[in-house]
Order: C-alpha cells, then sequence, then structure tokens
C-alpha cells in the first residue's frame, strides 16, 4: 500500500514509523477477518492523513504557533499560523476514519490496566 503513497508523503512512507503504523493497522483489520478493499482504502486515507498531520507539525515546530506577515512597507505584523488550526482539523478527520474502522470500539472494550501486571 505505500507504494501507493505519492507526492509529500512519499518521504514520511519511507520513515519505519509509518511503516509500522500501517502494517499494525493492517494486521489488526486482517485478524478480524475487515480485509475487503474499502477497509484498505481507509487505512490509506489514514496514512495519508497521518502523513499530512506531520508536514502541518513540522511546520509549527519550524515556524511557531504565530508567524511574521508584512502587507506592505510599514504594515508588518504577526497572525496564527494557519497549520495550527488545520492540524486540529486532520486530527479530527483522522478519529473519524480510526472510528470507521471499528478501533473506537476495539480501544472502549479493552480492559483497562490497573497498573498490577506484575503478578508472579
Amino acid at each position: 500500500m505505500a507504494s501507493k503513497m505519492s507526492g509529500l508523503c512519499a518521504i514520511y512512507a519511507k520513515k519505519r514509523e509509518f511503516r509500522e503504523l500501517q502494517k499494525d493497522l493492517l494486521d489488526d483489520l486482517t485478524a478480524r477477518g475487515l480485509i475487503s478493499r474499502p477497509y484498505m482504502d481507509k487505512v490509506e486515507e489514514y496514512m495519508g492523513l497521518w502523513c499530512l498531520r506531520r508536514m502541518l507539525e513540522e511546520d509549527i515546530a519550524a515556524r511557531g504557533v504565530y508567524v511574521e506577515y508584512q502587507n506592505g512597507a510599514n504594515q508588518r505584523g504577526t497572525t496564527d499560523n494557519k497549520s495550527v488550526e488545520k492540524l486540529v482539523r486532520v486530527s479530527s478527520q483522522m478519529l473519524s476514519v480510526w472510528a470507521a474502522l471499528g478501533f473506537k470500539e476495539q480501544a472502549a472494550s479493552a480492559k483497562p490496566s490497573d497498573g498490577d501486571d506484575d503478578e508472579l
């Protein structure tokens, strides 16, 4: 599936973190028998959003939450970095895709750890 990733996402698709996340998603879906094309497409969509989120995070790290602007010789100031707002939207969309893949229900039904897993 990584071969379908193109453009700017291709840079991230080569990273171990990307490949491991994608593999984990696909392995989980396969274990649940959800291997039809619509599910695979949703994983691809999620991974594309994951790449976009990384790009937005890098922009915020490089330029900050506020960016300077200049609208003429004497008009200068700062404004919100639009990547912050876009990051919130992308994260929300990622959560929607994650839920559509059934991971929300899976997480909700998982037994919470009480921290006492070291019993002998």
